[in-house]
């Protein structure tokens, strides 16, 4: 789907949403619509698509040579940020409107008071906005599938390189820098070793890789926009007893959670699927999150795979499936792919081997 086309499938929303215009102001919707990757840090960045297919990109004056390279069909709309907060400019771009859809879960308050301060009217639209985002069109998939690929090729470096002593900090360094020489934006291991990793969230330390460790290495990064997510195990030395056991339980949570990731179930469907073989097993560890979560511009994007959830797949859409199984003592397992609902079942995009691997 062309960006044209991206905006003409949001338009045709509109009258039904009952919105004279949406307000697009996340990076990844931004880029969705219009392919441009802005810094917003403090300076005001949206798109506007007002009913009928009008609308605009707005963005400070700094990123001129990057709107202007902007592959979209949009007007392009700068403002001068040392002299306005961009507001103004904004107004201008509604011209008429006045129901306009924002992304709730990113505009800020006040940035929203001072629109409705101005006279519009502001109804939530994020999910008007992820219907579009959520299923993926051929070109987006192959970019998730180019993602996953650089990060298998940088999970060969750091089993290879890794070795006794060697710290967390140090470890995580050395991915971050493999994954960015490929291009990799916003680089993001996350490898843990021994009991830390029964944390799934711990911040990489100094600690440091022991004889009998299990280790997570959760890798992800963003490729030409798109990202890719994955976790793999390893252990220092021959497995214990305890991470031969975990490792077959959340083997068989993915095998199933994977299964289920197809057209027909909904996203709580595939977190049951996951959960009711880890839940099984509390003398091994316990189950601490959902099955996963869409990714595409986002790394974590909605729907979310959770037990709270009934979001029926849809075809295209692509879920990271990583079912995990922590102690606190003994640390942790888990699995992460990045799998495409197909018209005909699920398809790994990030196919490498699953294996309990032995290193140093």
């Amino acid at each position: 789907m062309s960006l044209d086309s991206r905006v003409a499938a949001l338009d045709s929303l509109l009258e039904d949403a009952g919105l004279d215009a949406v307000l697009a102001t996340k990076d990844a919707s931004i880029a969705y619509l219009t392919g441009f990757w802005g810094l917003q840090m403090e300076r005001f960045f949206g798109v506007t698509v007002r009913r009928g297919g009008a609308g605009a990109l707005i963005a400070p004056s700094l990123d001129r040579d990057s709107v202007g390279h902007a592959p979209t069909g949009l007007d392009t709309t700068l403002y001068v940020a040392a002299k306005s907060n961009g507001l103004p400019t904004l107004y201008e771009t509604f011209g008429q409107a006045k129901r306009i859809g924002v992304e709730e879960d990113h505009l800020n308050f006040a940035r929203a008071k001072a629109l409705q301060e101005a006279g519009y009217e502001l109804v939530p639209a994020s999910d008007l906005i992820m219907h579009l985002r959520a299923a993926k069109d051929a070109q987006e998939i192959a970019a998730v599938k180019h993602a996953c690929a650089m990060i298998i090729e940088v999970y060969e470096e750091v089993w290879a390189d890794l070795k006794l002593g060697d710290t967390e900090a140090d470890v995580n360094a050395k991915a971050a820098y493999s994954l960015a020489r490929r291009g990799g934006s916003q680089p993001g291991p996350h490898i843990l070793f021994g009991a830390h990793a029964g944390d799934p969230h711990g911040s990489p330390s100094d600690r440091t890789l022991q004889d009998g460790d299990v280790i997570v290495a959760d890798i992800s990064a963003q490729f030409d926009g798109y990202w890719g997510d994955m976790t793999r195990v390893a252990h220092a030395g021959t497995p214990t007893d305890w991470a031969v056991a975990a490792w077959n339980v959340v083997k068989e949570a993915y095998d199933d959670a994977v299964a289920a990731t197809k057209v027909g179930n909904t996203a709580r469907d595939v977190d049951a699927a996951q959960r009711r073989v880890v839940e099984a097993y509390p003398e091994i560890g316990a189950c601490l999150h959902g099955a996963g979560h869409a990714i595409g511009t986002e790394i974590h994007e909605p729907p979310f795979l959770v037990a709270t959830s009934d979001t029926p797949l849809r075809e295209g859409m692509i879920f990271t499936v990583e079912p995990g199984i922590y102690d606190s003592e003994r640390g942790g397992i888990r699995l992460e792919d990045d799998i495409l609902v197909g018209p005909d079942g699920p398809v790994n995009l990030s196919p490498s081997a699953l294996e309990l691997r032995v290193v140093g």
